[in-house]
């Protein structure tokens, strides 16, 4: 199917910032048979929108329009270090695939599927579905078995965050002590990736010395208040 033929959705709940699409540029950059087994699925009856798979889409077009089969090699080393991959055979494989892809802008045919057939409330389910992530990672189980960088491949190790180690989370737990058994601060804990992470403690401390800080002034609160030491 030609890349010109599908149409991003544009009720995608999903969306990629610079960082985790460099980081999904690298994955399909080395990996793209795996693209045989996690298809794009498009529907037909809606003149071929995208429900699953909007951003690997998104990343092969940047591939058509970006590079080309002069430079696509050098492309591919440069992922392959960065997810710390060193394969002839995964190399040979990618720049004969994306050679052909740059050229014809045609996607392979085993790389996409099509919904026709699914009622409405089954396709606005399989969009949902198809970007959960459910389940935890086992951090020690990666660590220990998989010789992989976590961050390159989008993980992230929350264990090894110098503040989240010092933390201790009272937020939940008050009435399992007596008053004089802690101090009269609390800690909120809020879950974001890593890139919105950065993003966000980056943002707060334009605005005050401590996130703290800058979260009083953002929501106006009265700034009368202990000191939480930085």
């Amino acid at each position: 199917m030609k890349l010109k033929d599908l149409r991003s959705n544009p009720q995608n709940p999903r969306t990629l910032k610079d960082t985790s699409f460099k980081k999904l540029l690298n994955k399909i950059l080395v990996y793209p048979r795996l693209l045989e087994k996690n298809k794009i699925t498009f529907d037909s009856e809606q003149q071929n929108v995208i429900l699953g798979g909007n951003m690997r889409f998104k990343t092969l077009k940047y591939i058509c329009s970006t590079y080309r089969p002069d430079n696509i090699e050098t492309v591919i080393k440069t992922a392959q270090n960065a997810l710390n991959i060193d394969s002839d055979d995964l190399l040979k494989n990618s720049v004969s695939v994306f050679s052909e892809l740059i050229e014809t802008e045609t996607l392979p045919k085993n790389w996409t599927q099509d919904a026709k057939g699914l009622n409405e409330e089954e396709k606005n389910a399989f969009v949902i579905i198809d970007n959960v992530s459910d389940g935890d990672w086992d951090f020690d189980v990666l660590a220990n078995g998989w010789d992989i960088e976590l961050s390159e491949w989008g993980l992230v190790d929350w264990s090894n965050d110098t503040e989240q180690q010092n933390e201790q989370d009272y937020s939940d737990k008050n009435n399992e002590y007596g008053e004089d058994d802690f101090n009269d601060l609390a800690i909120l804990k809020l879950e974001f990736t890593l890139e919105d992470y950065e993003l966000v403690k980056s943002e707060l401390l334009k605005h005050g010395q401590t996130p703290e800080d800058a979260i009083f002034k953002l929501l106006n609160l009265d700034d009368d208040r202990p000191q939480i030491p930085v």
